[in-house]
């Protein structure tokens, strides 16, 4: 008998607490919640501006590290990750170029300095004697000041760009004018000055 009425008890107690639930939750906040399915991806933003296309004549050379591209002509030899040769020769360095001519591109912080801060400096520096030229042109959108003269081993055209304050330098040398293979050293360098363009370095 007392097993009965236990039993019993038990009933109207789980029938109670199962009523008491309902009631603090309705039906309708027991549904499981299902998040709506994305069918369309976040717009990705895209960076303005790109490297030139290569031709049939030109050749693609990029240093992602930098920050820089530019197009060079197909009978040149890059050397990456920052020098073009006209005519390579196998050497390697040292005293002697790795060809007839070549260009360099060398990238350094620029402190705070525009372009032309930087150039004066640099002719300031190499004192009086030198006919030294400078002239401006534009480059990629930005002023760039190229410079002929500027004392070194070999004779060499300069060119300087500021972006992000970063200086961009290129060296074409030797700035030999009256040497047999100038007319492709001159070739070298319209199709940098030409094509060059400046991004966003990847981290």
């Amino acid at each position: 008998m007392k097993k009965i009425i236990v039993t019993i008890l038990l009933f109207i107690m789980l029938s109670a607490c199962s009523q008491a639930i309902e009631t603090s939750f309705p039906a309708e906040t027991l549904q499981p919640t299902i998040a709506p399915i994305v069918t369309e991806m976040p717009e990705i933003p895209t960076p303005t501006g790109a490297c030139p296309a290569e031709t049939a004549n030109l050749k693609l050379f990029i240093n992602s590290d930098s920050g820089y591209c530019f197009l060079y002509p197909i009978e040149d030899t890059p050397l990456p990750p920052y020098i073009v040769v006209v005519n390579p020769n196998g050497v390697s360095g040292g005293d002697f170029l790795p060809g007839d001519a070549l260009v360099q591109v060398s990238i350094e912080a620029a402190s705070g300095n525009t372009v032309a801060q930087i150039v004066d400096q640099k002719i300031t520096e190499a004192g009086e004697g030198f006919n030294i030229t400078r002239s401006e042109i534009l480059i990629d959108g930005k002023q760039a000041i190229v410079v002929d003269g500027l004392p070194a081993q070999d004779p060499w055209r300069e060119v300087f760009i500021v972006d992000n304050d970063r200086l961009y330098h290129m060296f074409f040398q030797p700035w030999i004018p009256n040497a047999e293979w100038f007319s492709e050293l001159e070739k070298l360098y319209s199709s940098v000055i030409d094509s060059f363009h400046i991004f966003q370095p990847v981290p």
